[in-house]
């Protein structure tokens, strides 16, 4: 998809509010300084723990020389997915699988992403009634937890490579969060439960003790941060540079965002190769 141009395209959605008088228009602008851009941040976590990860980010790159760059929520990853992809976020924080979905939808361009590569992990509980799960096929004709259909390293790629590749039958059962699924399983809610690496070590010790890890996927680019077209390659590019220099700087605060070393994302590189894995017959629309 081609950018949208600057100023004939905001002009236009100006005149439109205008003739409507509708002060809760949430249309679709250019970006330029004296904008706001909206970044959505998929709901891996909760509200309040994504609020007061990225808003810290967010604060520390105010600069007179970039837009302000407020945070929109999205109840569940269905919202967040429809939000996206009828282009209402000017930046979205995403899983690999979405910036696919994003890119062909809309045009969203990556921006950055961390080095280290992603990994999807599943989980059982040690110790209790299901200790004894080990391996994969301990675990046929059992419930696994997942936290949404279109989760990538932790229930989407994670089933399509279940199914087809261990031909493994199981219950799934969709419990909304990665911090949802490592209780559920605790709690022997399901004999196991799809999270991905990062979501896994960012919980408390105590609770990761009581979890072993049966199963990896293979490793993929990991989640970048991405923008709509209408953000234009000069604004996409102070920005990038703006996250990399705080990131780089500020570690911990960009571990809290899962970027701790971040780096140039770049589409055709680190995620156009997820087209070729076939997996829209596991995609929930």
């Amino acid at each position: 998809m081609n950018p949208f141009r600057r100023w004939s395209f905001g002009n236009m959605l100006w005149s439109i509010v205008t003739l409507f008088g509708l002060c809760g228009f949430n249309a679709a602008h250019s970006a330029d300084n004296n904008s706001t851009l909206r970044l959505l941040v998929v709901p891996q976590f909760p509200a309040t723990e994504i609020n007061a990860t990225w808003s810290k980010v967010l604060k520390g790159i105010e600069s007179e020389n970039l837009p302000k760059i407020e945070l929109i929520f999205s109840k569940d990853i269905t919202e967040f997915e429809s939000m996206f992809l009828s282009g209402q976020a000017d930046l979205i924080y995403c899983n690999p699988y979405h910036m696919v979905m994003a890119k062909k939808a809309q045009g969203y361009v990556p921006m950055i992403r961390d080095t280290k590569p992603m990994s999807g992990i599943l989980i059982s509980p040690k110790g209790g009634q299901f200790d004894n799960i080990r391996t994969l096929t301990d675990l046929n004709g059992k419930t696994l937890l997942f936290p949404s259909p279109n989760a990538f390293g932790a229930s989407l790629y994670m089933r399509a490579l279940l199914k087809r590749e261990k031909g493994l039958n199981f219950v799934t059962r969709y419990v909304k969060t990665h911090p949802n699924v490592i209780r559920g399983v605790v709690r022997n809610e399901g004999q196991a439960g799809g999270m991905v690496s990062a979501t896994l070590l960012a919980e408390d010790p105590a609770l990761r003790e009581k979890v072993k890890v049966i199963y990896e996927t293979p490793p993929t680019a990991p989640h970048p941060i991405a923008a709509h077209p209408r953000v234009d390659a000069i604004m996409r590019e102070a920005i990038s540079q703006a996250l990399l220099n705080y990131l780089k700087q500020h570690n911990a605060e960009g571990a809290d965002i899962q970027i701790a070393n971040p780096v140039r994302a770049v589409y055709n590189r680190d995620y156009q190769p997820l087209e070729l894995l076939g997996l829209e017959e596991f995609v929930s629309n």
